[in-house]
């Protein structure tokens, strides 16, 4: 390499590191992605600061970077690294999960770290968080996500709580994929004759762990399904009352409806929804049969809801139900469950989302998982998309959390017909550990007697 370039390069990244240095950062360059699974926050931050790095953006186990041209081929010759999403300014990355795409029809460049990157305008980006399309732009401290075996910091608590253990290993990763495999038997489409079967076999389900059910009615509008008709439809529920403080309440959600390629079609066209979502649905009754006689201080409200694939408009219901009526405020925590059984890279990735406003509660998940799950690899972002059935509880000012895999773009069989239990890959592992997480921090929100966790794992 020149004197010369090794003096302009330099200066670059001395620039770049200055205030007034956005200039460099919206000039599009060549980009690379590393693998950054494990490496350790020392690591990431070298790799973050090297001289030929215009920008970078972490995506849990995936870095992509944007790099000096002349620099790419180096990069490429290095082991983890793999060619990037083609020319690209940070200014320009818009984040999209694989969710909801009905509302976006714009293609991806690529998909990093279970997330798709787009390219959008900055004008464009604007607008399009205006209008509430599904996806954000790249957070300002570069950080989309971050896998924790990368972040420094107390992550576990040595020995766990005897109390806790012992309903974590009541989670039977086998019954739940009996549990989903069943449900995956009935068409659940929204607008299907056969949804209120399904809705029945939950109810009973929750019956045989001894809660009190309910359903919360409602009218589905044919949003976005021409020709559809208005129809009403429900949302099952399990109520397990709490032995101190029942008008506090913790909700553990996950939608059993489905769809295949046509989201409106209720007729015959199968639509199993294996890993989306009986996967969640199941994992809201394994919860709930993980919970039984075990006394809560607050009550818990296990929740199956319909219409998320119309527009999540079960829990926008439920929630625009709760807001009218003053109940929201008895809403303390709400766990969401959505795609919980697809591992396909064999490391056992999970997500836990929120909102900034949220982020320390993916600490306390954090430290649940390496306590009673350490087989996870967890994932957390605090960058959250409109994408499942935590949002209207989020927007309401509820603390919530999405627990799932790691990202519907890495599964070939979201929204097909072959959505199926056989193509769920190593499903009971996955599941049962995020499950296992789940019910740490249902023991925590909720409270056993006497409490604990007081110190939220930390």
């Amino acid at each position: 390499m020149h004197s010369r370039t090794r003096l302009m390069r330099a200066l670059a990244a001395a620039i770049t590191a200055l205030p007034g240095a956005a200039v460099f950062a919206a000039e599009p360059v060549p980009t690379v992605i590393v693998d950054i699974h494990a490496i350790g926050a020392a690591r990431l931050t070298e790799l973050k600061s090297r001289p030929s790095v215009r920008w970078s953006a972490e995506f849990g186990t995936e870095l992509l970077l944007g790099v000096d041209a002349d620099s790419k081929p180096d990069w490429l010759a290095q082991p983890r690294v793999r060619d990037g999403v083609g020319t690209l300014a940070s200014a320009e990355i818009w984040i999209r999960d694989h969710v909801c795409v009905h509302q976006s029809a714009q293609p991806a460049l690529g998909i990093v770290g279970g997330f798709e990157v787009l390219r959008m305008p900055p004008s464009a980006i604007a607008y399009s968080q205006r209008a509430g399309l599904v996806g954000t732009p790249l957070p300002a401290d570069g950080v989309m996500a971050r896998e924790l075996a990368n972040r420094d910091g107390p992550r576990a608590v040595m020995g766990g709580d005897p109390q806790v253990q012992a309903i974590v290993d009541k989670i039977d990763a086998e019954r739940w994929f009996q549990t989903l495999s069943l449900l995956a038997g009935f068409n659940r489409n929204s607008y299907s004759a056969a949804l209120g079967s399904a809705r029945d076999w939950i109810l009973s389900a929750f019956e045989g762990a001894q809660l009190t059910t309910s359903v919360f009615p409602y009218t589905l509008t044919p949003s976005g399904c021409a020709g559809a008709p208005s129809i009403n439809i429900d949302n099952p529920i399990g109520r397990k009352l709490g032995a101190t403080l029942p008008d506090e309440w913790i909700v553990v959600g996950a939608h059993y409806d489905s769809r295949n390629s046509v989201r409106c079609d209720g007729v015959a066209n199968p639509q199993p929804g294996a890993n989306d979502n009986a996967s969640g649905c199941a994992g809201v009754i394994e919860l709930a049969r993980a919970f039984v006689d075990v006394p809560t201080q607050r009550s818990v409200l296990f929740m199956c809801f319909s219409g998320e694939e119309q527009g999540l408009v079960g829990s926008q219901r439920y929630v625009e139900s709760l807001t009218t009526s003053g109940d929201i405020a008895r809403v303390k925590h709400m766990i969401n469950l959505d795609m919980i059984g697809y591992d396909p890279g064999g490391t056992l990735d999970a997500r836990v989302d929120t909102n900034a406003a949220n982020a320390a509660l993916l600490t306390q998940y954090g430290a649940a998982a390496a306590t009673y799950a350490p087989e996870l690899n967890l994932i957390a972002s605090s960058s959250t998309s409109a994408n499942t059935d935590h949002w209207y509880f989020l927007a309401a000012g509820v603390p919530a959390v999405f627990t799932w895999e790691n990202g519907a773009s890495i599964y070939a069989h979201y929204h097909q017909s072959t959505d199926i239990p056989a193509n769920m890959t190593r499903a009971r592992e996955l599941g049962g550990a995020i499950l296992k997480m789940d019910a740490a921090m249902l023991a925590s929100v909720a409270g056993l007697a006497p409490p604990l966790f007081a110190d939220g794992f930390e």
